[in-house]
């Protein structure tokens, strides 16, 4: 490892008296040791930044932990569903740590989804924005428990509102409940939802001590830099890598990190936060590295750029760096000032990797799953090694169960952050776990001889051909991608093919282009697949390629939602055989 990690930044300053007990033991360090430094940050209705320092979130997060609890709430479920915002961490933290069990939820699910969510974590009260109050208040029709609603952004005639609790609980300051109890760090403090790409939604129960492990997880692996770290936070807060992985590991390291409102705001966001650093899923990634080149050859400087890309080479060998300096068509979009794109979520194509590393943006790879907190291992050095999602934590173990002839098998995993089960599901809780304790993740790896991890795909996804030959949709999907980078939705998938009276299983791509001029060039299409199809083994080749007029459903972080996918070919498209 070429630098400081976090944790041995703060071995003499946050953790001096050991790792972190939990979320609450994190904040009162933080507190102790940097009371006026800046932590938080969002822009306010001015378009402003708008700052907290560690004192104003412990105040807060206590203030409104006894005014829950004098509102009745304590150890109640209680789900969140809101924007990202300040208030939404508060909540988060306040809740998981003495008030009860919080759930965040998708504050994009449709009202069903939201309804039978709200249901399977048995939530009794709901923190929501006030635009979603209505969707709230539809989907509590099918949720027996839930009661109260409490509006977290701005006051709703005849409604508990989120800055009420918090005066209410400052109010007790004196005589708090909060402020004084001990945790029990193996209760259920938090309940995620898996994202539901490949089946159902499970709820997935964390502990205080799980949470705790996380950060600690985080603070192994990611860089240490006192000079110039700012975070932006992009992903829903709902999701384990933004809330437990992203911002409060930067917290327990007492790093400043921006709160992006939405996904919709990120562009022009961006460039008012100027991070050095921003978490995001590879689909983000990649097209911010599409969007580069596209404006680059758009405005005739590609051949500029690519020059500058040689000439940022050459200074590299003698450790110097000059891509801020060169390119500052590239990092303006971006704020100017970014350094480090965190990834994880699914599989990195290798090219966007090593083009955003050659334009001095380098990309740190990670791997995490919602059950184990959710970080299991990252690679900061992914120019070197860009296949490889890293060594696991320090913290963490792994095995590779059921490994074929290549070693390729399921990976498994066990450690501190590792969920304890799912909520009120023992079978599938039972299914997951082997009798040494480790959680099979339901991906499909590979272990080295140094013992970095190679992800080989989910294995829900895998397809299985009827010679028995088994193909990662996610690797077929990257070669695609690097040939079709005009396509903005890519996934290959099987689907049944008619051809008079005979009907077979194929191999089909699935292209949304949304330019309508290049969605009519089908021979130029055709032409770039057959080219992808030369790289790829007889058993890997699309044999048809559909062509939606709309974008395929997606979750919240961007994963195209694959149990949506058709299963049969429509006739419409293009074929390849």
């Amino acid at each position: 490892m070429k630098y400081r990690t976090e944790r041995e930044l703060q071995r003499d300053k946050l953790l001096k008296d050991g790792d972190y007990t939990s979320i609450r033991d994190m904040l009162s360090r933080l507190r102790g040791l940097y009371p006026d430094k800046n932590i938080l940050a969002e822009l306010d209705e001015k378009k402003q930044i708008r700052y907290y320092t560690a004192s104003d979130i412990y105040h807060e997060v206590m203030n409104l932990g006894d005014g829950m609890i004098d509102a009745g709430l304590q150890g109640k479920h209680i789900a969140i569903v809101s924007e990202n915002c300040y208030r939404y961490v508060i909540a988060d933290i306040a809740i998981s740590s003495g008030v009860g069990v919080v759930t965040p939820v998708d504050v994009n699910a449709p009202v069903a989804l939201l309804a039978t969510l709200l249901a399977k974590c048995d939530a009794e009260a709901v923190l929501c924005g006030a635009e979603q109050l209505e969707s709230v208040r539809e989907a509590a029709k099918d949720c027996p428990l839930l009661k109260t609603f409490i509006t977290i952004d701005r006051k709703v005639e005849g409604y508990p509102f989120y800055e009420e609790l918090v005066k209410s609980g400052k109010r007790k300051a004196d005589d708090s409940i909060y402020r004084n109890m001990e945790l029990d760090l193996d209760a259920p403090a938090k309940i995620l939802f898996t994202s539901g790409t490949t089946g159902a939604n499970k709820g997935v129960v964390l502990t205080n001590r799980n949470l705790a492990a996380n950060m600690i997880n985080c603070m192994d692996v990611i860089e240490g830099d006192d000079k110039d770290n700012r975070s932006m936070s992009v992903l829903p807060m709902h999701h384990a890598t933004e809330i437990n992985t992203h911002i409060m590991a930067r917290i327990g390291c007492g790093r400043l990190t921006y709160i992006n409102g939405n996904m919709r705001q990120m562009m022009a966001n961006i460039k008012i936060f100027q991070p050095t650093v921003i978490t995001i899923v590879p689909m983000i990634a990649n097209a911010f590295y599409k969007n580069i080149w596209a404006g680059a050859r758009k405005a005739g400087k590609a051949e500029k750029l690519e020059k500058g890309i040689k000439l940022c080479k050459f200074f590299k060998r003698f450790g110097i760096d000059i891509s801020h300096k060169l390119f500052p068509d590239v990092y303006a979009p971006f704020g100017g000032k970014l350094k480090i794109i965190v990834c994880g979520g699914s599989m990195l194509n290798p090219v966007t990797i090593k083009g955003m590393n050659d334009l001095g943006i380098r990309i740190e790879n990670g791997y995490g799953i919602t059950e184990c907190g959710p970080l299991v291992s990252m690679n900061a050095d992914t120019l070197e090694e860009h296949l490889s999602v890293g060594r696991p934590c320090p913290g963490m173990q792994v095995k590779i169960a059921n490994p074929d002839a290549d070693g390729i098998g399921d990976l498994c995993v066990k450690g501190p952050s590792v969920f304890r089960e799912y909520y009120k599901d023992p079978e599938a809780t039972a299914a997951v776990f082997d009798e040494e304790g480790f959680f099979n993740t339901g991906d499909s790896a590979r272990i080295d001889t140094q013992g970095r991890v190679f992800l080989m795909g989910r294995k829900k996804n895998t397809i299985v051909l009827d010679n028995g030959k088994n193909i990662c949709p996610e690797e077929v999907e990257n070669i695609i991608e690097t040939y079709l980078d005009y396509a903005e939705d890519i996934v290959v998938y099987p689907a049944t093919f008619t051809s008079g009276n005979a009907t077979r299983e194929i191999l089909c791509a699935g292209l949304y282009i949304s330019d309508e001029a290049r969605r009519a060039d089908r021979y130029a299409i055709e032409k770039d697949l057959r080219k992808v199809n030369g790289l790829l083994p007889d058993y890997k080749r699309i044999e048809y390629v559909e062509l939606p007029s709309a974008a395929y459903e997606k979750t919240s972080t961007r994963k195209i939602r694959r149990t949506t996918l058709p299963t049969e070919c429509s006739g419409e498209g293009i074929n390849l055989m």
